[in-house]
């Protein structure tokens, strides 16, 4: 089975259908308006959530993703991350610094959505900031945006889903700083002009 569907995952009119079907699931969900979104700006949030692909990030980055998440915590605010691995036999990076959940190939369906029992815990969360780190051409952290219940979500401008954000950001090249820096520098940025 597992042989069949990694020569599925590498046939072109699989792909297609996939990527079509996966945006139409993602705009059906923003049709249907289930939360309320709005725009919440950085120091005002109490409640803020991040995607991570660990796939991406070197081991600078992760060490900067805990500084991230220690300086948000200081500033009183509820940490909650999602810990993307794509590997099979992939663990969790993050496992007790933050309150999270992991997912890996095992807990995603045939669309790289997650299963039910993984988006039930999802929307649970009630979250101010939804920042979406990842920038992989995965459909799962879109569908996460889609799904969460989260008031501002915000990510990489990605043409064709800017439905899945309230703020889209384009990341600049630099070569000085980390990639996981840029990410938070640029966030962190935008989202203080939201404030009201």
């Amino acid at each position: 089975m597992n042989a069949m569907m990694n020569w599925l995952n590498k046939v072109p009119w699989y792909q297609s259908m996939r990527v079509t079907f996966s945006r139409r699931r993602i705009r059906y969900l923003e049709r249907s308006r289930k939360y309320v979104r709005d725009f919440v700006d950085i120091e005002n949030a109490r409640n803020v959530g991040l995607i991570v692909n660990i796939n991406e990030c070197t081991t600078e980055d992760i060490k900067t993703l805990r500084r991230y998440i220690d300086q948000l915590k200081k500033g009183r605010k509820q940490v909650f991350l999602i810990e993307l691995n794509f590997l099979k036999k992939s663990v969790p990076t993050f496992n007790s610094s933050v309150n999270s959940i992991f997912i890996n190939p095992s807990k995603l369906n045939w669309l790289d959505f997650p299963v039910q029992s993984v988006e039930g815990k999802i929307r649970q969360y009630d979250l101010d900031i939804l920042m979406n780190f990842d920038e992989s051409d995965r459909m799962t952290s879109k569908y996460l945006c889609s799904m969460a219940n989260a008031k501002t979500r915000t990510g990489k401008h990605t043409a064709g889903f800017e439905s899945c954000y309230e703020l889209m950001v384009n990341f600049p090249i630099r070569s000085d700083v980390t990639r996981m820096k840029t990410k938070i520098k640029e966030f962190d940025y935008f989202l203080k002009m939201l404030e009201k």
